[in-house]
């Protein structure tokens, strides 16, 4: 295949993982209504989902394991367990309360913080210096996320529920960078799967617990289209996997800032549109200045920059 039509068939496939994690809060909005015959609650949503990607994400470890593993060193046992954790309650879990307590309009333009906060996590841990492109996008992004969690919704947006998907938002970004560091090791969809495998081991034993391991039959007891398509297609298929696998080629193509930006830009426009004409939300003046700041931060949490060297330490 051409160079160019390898580009072409890139772009489609970040676009495409876009649309995807776009749906994701309209998705568990829609499971979440009283006229959805299955009708799940966060925590059935929750074990569920897990239940139905666990298999996907063992297979995709095992298929994609190096050949001649050693044994892997304590820092990288240490992130893949960081890794689990994130995905698992950080994301997956976190996502899920807090769609179930905000707007979906909200959710996934919080989402635009990643960026920025990744920037400020990396400068702690990892010794990486701040543009000041960079902080102006940290500075920007904090008023939005204020100007948007304080602005009084009609679309059943709270506070608390802006809080945890901004708890959800850290527990990304960490989860981004341990990432980061891991696939300088190991290949990128044998990191996908372990992280996955072991975030949903984990929420499926938080499940039993809880004696919730019978929501995971909701794929089985119900079969009407809204939960076929917004369960088992959206977020078990191809938001949990699809997206992850599409990511992962593109990125062997196109540079990791252009899969960033358009994956970034094209998830809130998704979720934007799909929080407008499937849910019906409205939006309010402090909602489109909102909008307007996060939008920016996002821009300059993205656009490229000189580097910097790292801090000594």
């Amino acid at each position: 295949m051409k160079a160019s039509s390898r580009r072409v068939w890139s772009l489609v496939a970040v676009l495409a993982s876009a649309v995807f994690f776009g749906l994701n809060a309209t998705a568990t909005k829609i499971l979440y209504a009283p006229e959805t015959p299955s009708h799940v609650d966060p925590l059935g949503l929750i074990v569920a989902r897990s239940l139905w990607t666990l298999p996907l994400f063992l297979v995709l470890a095992v298929a994609t394991r190096p050949g001649l593993l050693s044994k892997p060193a304590r820092r990288d046992v240490a992130l893949f367990a960081l890794c689990g954790v994130a995905y698992g309650p950080g994301t997956t879990g976190m996502y899920a309360l807090g769609v179930g307590a905000t707007s979906a309009a909200h959710a996934v333009l919080l989402l635009s913080l990643v960026p920025p906060i990744a920037a400020v996590i990396a400068a702690a841990l990892l010794h990486e210096r701040l543009h000041v492109v960079r902080v102006a996008a940290i500075a920007i992004g904090v008023a939005g996320a204020a100007t948007l969690t304080f602005s009084r919704s009609t679309s059943g947006s709270s506070p608390e529920g802006d809080a945890m998907i901004l708890v959800m938002v850290v527990m990304w970004a960490l989860m981004t960078l341990a990432i980061r560091v891991l696939t300088r090791t190991y290949p990128p969809l044998f990191v996908t799967g372990v992280m996955g495998t072991l975030g949903t081991v984990i929420l499926i034993a938080l499940g039993a617990a809880l004696h919730r391991l019978d929501a995971g039959s909701i794929a089985i007891r119900f079969a009407d289209p809204r939960t076929i398509i917004w369960f088992d297609l959206e977020l078990v298929l191809l938001l949990s996997v699809t997206a992850q696998l599409l990511q992962s080629l593109a990125l062997r193509v196109l540079a990791v800032g252009l899969v960033s930006a358009l994956t970034a830009y094209g998830t809130i426009f998704v979720g934007l549109l799909a929080s407008l004409f499937i849910l019906h939300e409205q939006f309010t003046v402090w909602s489109a200045l909102a909008i307007a700041l996060l939008a920016a931060a996002l821009t300059l949490a993205l656009v490229p920059v000189p580097r910097v060297a790292e801090a000594s330490g």
